[in-house]
Parts: C-alpha cells; structure tokens; sequence
C-alpha cells in the first residue's frame, strides 16, 4: 500500500492542483485530506485524468465491470485510489 504525502511543492498551489473548493483548507492554508481526496475522485468519477496526490503524475480512472469508475490508478508511480 502506498502512503499518502501532504507535503507543500513549489509552483501551483495544491488546493488548485487537486479542485479543492474555498473552505476546505486546513490550519496551514493548503487542502484537507478529505478535500484532496474528494476532489481527485470526483474527477476521476467524471471519467477525467486528475493529478496524482502523492507524486502529481496523472492518474487515470480504473473501470470494473460497469460503466463507471472503481478507482483510479497513477501512471508515474503506480499509486491506486478506489
């Protein structure tokens, strides 16, 4: 199982790199772990590529049986969501 990092990177802010909507933020400004999961799900249940939250690869959606999303998976470092 791959660990989660909530670590600041330089460049964008992770609120805007992962749709964490105004209001979601913690006590040092950047995303809530619901709020960074949230917003990566949501985008992957949109049938979208979203940013990977531990590496900021692009993860892809990850399809079962049906037509919609079961998870997601990261392209660059193999990270899974679902």
């Amino acid at each position: 199982m791959t660990a989660l990092a909530l670590e600041p990177r330089v460049g964008r802010g992770r609120a805007e790199a992962f749709g964490a909507q105004a209001g979601s933020t913690g006590l040092g400004g950047e995303p809530t772990l619901d709020a960074l999961v949230s917003g990566v799900w949501e985008g992957l249940a949109a049938h979208a590529s979203v940013t990977c939250p531990l590496c900021e690869g692009q993860m892809e959606p990850v399809y079962g049986a049906h037509a919609l999303p079961i998870g997601g998976c990261c392209q660059s470092c193999g990270t899974r969501l679902g």
